[in-house]
């Protein structure tokens, strides 16, 4: 995406208790707007959000994860953030 104005940027958080489906959200998100051409799996480890071998090993998000797509001329930021409580700062 070209230069993007400030009028054309939306920011999505996604927020909610463990479990809930925020990182496969976010993969489907990334998924239909064509940044990426499959839909990763928590349990394989192959999301886009949760990248780090931490996060593979336990199977969720540990830190907050901005991932940006493109949609009707807008840029998209997205960010995926931990559901369990201990993450909270």
């Amino acid at each position: 995406m070209a230069d993007v104005t400030t009028e054309l940027i939306r920011n999505v958080v996604l927020l909610s208790h463990s479990g809930a489906g925020k990182t496969i959200l976010s993969e489907s998100l990334l998924n239909q707007t064509g940044v990426t051409n499959r839909i990763g799996t928590v349990e394989d480890g192959t999301t886009v959000s949760d990248f780090e071998a931490e996060e593979s090993k336990r199977g969720n998000s540990v830190q907050t994860s901005i991932m940006h797509a493109p949609w009707r001329n807008h840029k998209i930021n997205i960010l995926d953030t931990p559901g369990y409580a201990d993450y909270r700062g």
